[in-house]
């Protein structure tokens, strides 16, 4: 720009013309800044390219949408247009990668990535197209062993397709494409659909040999998954035609009446016979045939259940043979239901009962127990067709009872029963009584417990003599009593209650004192007689001879004092002999 404005001041050009050149001069810097920026330069389009392109990605396939910018120091990023990216997004420079494990129908979408570049930002979206085409067609024959001039129906079926609404099915015989097709039947399964096709075709006489291919497309936007296709061969027989049974299939109760019908056309009038498939001969007894002129009728006036099968109608003319099937099924209540197992078992041993029937539809077996408590809760039940196990480890004694097993079905119900006899050895076991009793009273002693089988209660006394012959045992169920009248001195000692069965013994013990007065007898009173007399004459000796002491000791004390008082009188004088 200053070289511009140098060069209008020497050349002098007049000043409109400097006008002029000034906006050239912006313009051309306005050009040059546009050329640097490359991204405003190629528009929105090129800031943003995402690969691929066109996604197509099968139901449950791995895809991954790399979203790549051109502009510097930009960061793109995925959005979907609804809700969040189902899958998982890394950002790598100037590029983010959503990459879905596992796709579903309903991540069919418009998927958008955005980035900001030079304060503006950008958006490209792309549409992810979603496909299930898991396997060819299937193309079969619904007419069996057709014949020329018979009108054929084809039937082609589709299964777990997707998109729905662009479903397309191509009939072709020989490669040629046949005209006025028919409009698939469609039904869903959740987002994905089963699709089926069929087509009618009448031979002609030069017919032998046909090849038909049913080809299902599926609108997408590649051509790469659009169609699969399958082929029938069919060879005809000839002679016979217009063959037909009636019904093809069919379900009816047990003891109702059903008829089947099969015939054909033919030049010659045909000979038609019937028999079961499973039987490998005539029809059974039961059934009745009538035959007409093309045609003929197997009936019966009533199912049995084991009517159900295939029925085989057999179609000769001399020159050709054929044959078609129907398919009979017999619904009918639960039959020949049995349950097996219980009885008696011991306790902490395993249990199983066994419920089965026959019954069609098949039935529905369950268990139930009357006064069931918590003892459900270790029910170990399996169940296979028309049969169901009940199993419970380590039985204990509330697992005793009776059991029902209820076998039914829409048609009837079926109730059975089996009971449970749980043995155990003798326990909770007591013993009442003992202790102390006086003389001539009444002893009762009580044993009792449960057992099963009931336990037998025995007595027993250690060194036990005729005593046992007073004894009055009563035996009632898990109890029993013994009961002595007029308790004797003798009855006392240690009692032994014996309560067992095959599965244990118990024993226990009950002290009885027997408490009585004592008598004194002759010797004794005599003897405690002659006690107190000894003592008394013994005391009176006793006093006697101290008496008799005292009173020889007073006696020699009296001559004592004499003799000492005749000691003390001075002598006398003697006597002088008066003088007369």
């Amino acid at each position: 720009m200053k070289m511009g404005c140098s060069f209008l001041q020497i050349t002098g050009i007049p000043n409109e013309q400097d006008k002029m050149w000034t906006r050239i001069s912006f313009l051309i810097f306005t050009f040059s800044v546009l050329i640097r920026d490359s991204v405003l330069v190629t528009g929105r389009e090129e800031v943003l390219r995402i690969s691929p392109p066109v996604p197509v990605v099968s139901v449950g396939a791995t895809v991954e949408l790399v979203c790549h910018t051109q502009c510097p120091n930009s960061q793109p990023n995925w959005e979907k247009t609804i809700d969040s990216a189902p899958g998982k997004i890394t950002f790598h420079p100037l590029k983010a990668v959503l990459r879905i494990d596992k796709v579903l129908e309903s991540y069919e979408n418009d998927y958008k990535c955005t980035t900001k570049c030079r304060g503006k930002f950008y958006s490209k979206d792309v549409y992810l197209a979603v496909y299930s085409f898991p396997q060819n067609p299937s193309v079969e024959l619904t007419s069996l062993n057709p014949v020329a001039g018979q009108t054929v129906t084809l039937r082609c079926s589709g299964q777990n397709l997707y998109p729905c609404h662009k479903v397309k099915v191509y009939w072709y015989q020989s490669h040629e494409l046949l005209p006025d097709p028919e409009e698939p039947t469609v039904t869903m399964n959740d987002h994905l659909c089963n699709t089926v096709s069929h087509r009618n075709y009448t031979t002609t006489s030069k017919d032998r040999d046909l090849t038909f291919t049913c080809e299902i497309r599926l609108g997408l936007p590649t051509a790469e998954f659009q169609s699969k296709n399958s082929s029938l061969e069919i060879h005809l027989n000839t002679g016979l035609y217009d063959v037909w049974i009636e019904p093809v299939q069919t379900v009816e109760h047990a003891g109702r009446p059903l008829s089947l019908s099969c015939g054909a056309g033919s030049s010659n009038v045909p000979t038609i016979t019937w028999r079961k498939a499973d039987s490998g001969s005539m029809a059974p007894s039961h059934w009745n045939i009538s035959q007409g002129t093309r045609y003929s009728t197997l009936y019966t006036e009533k199912l049995e259940a084991g009517d159900r099968g295939v029925y085989i109608c057999e179609i000769s003319d001399g020159e050709s043979h054929t044959q078609r099937q129907s398919s009979v099924e017999v619904w009918y209540g639960p039959q020949d239901v049995s349950i097996e197992g219980g009885g008696s078992a011991r306790e902490s041993e395993t249990l199983v009962l066994t419920c089965q029937g026959d019954a069609n539809p098949e039935a529905n077996i369950t268990w139930g127990r009357r006064e069931a408590g918590d003892e459900q809760l270790r029910w170990n039940i399996s169940k296979s067709r028309g049969k169901s196990e009940l199993r419970i480890d380590s039985l204990r004694r509330d697992d005793q009872g009776l059991y029902e097993c209820v076998v039914e079905n829409p048609l009837g119900t079926v109730r059975l029963e089996a009971r449970l006899n749980v043995e155990y050895r003798p326990r909770d076991v007591s013993i009442d009584g003992g202790g102390s009793a006086r003389e001539s009273e009444t002893l009762v002693l009580t044993c009792q417990g449960d057992a099963n089988p009931e336990a037998n209660i025995t007595w027993g006394r250690r060194e036990a003599g005729d005593e046992q012959l007073r004894w009055n045992i009563s035996k009632s169920r898990g109890k029993s009593e013994l009961r002595i009248d007029s308790l004797r001195r003798d009855d006392q000692g240690l009692y032994e209650c014996v309560v067992e069965n095959p599965l244990g013994t118990v024993r226990l013990e009950a002290q009885l004192n027997v408490e009585f007065p004592v008598k004194p007898d002759l010797e004794d009173i005599i003897l405690g007689l002659c006690v107190p007399l000894v003592s008394l004459l013994g005391i009176g000796v006793l006093i006697y001879l101290i008496r008799k002491r005292l009173f020889k000791d007073l006696t020699q004390g009296k001559s004592s004092m004499s003799e000492d008082r005749s000691s003390n009188v001075p002598p006398s004088a003697p006597m002088q002999s008066s003088p007369c």
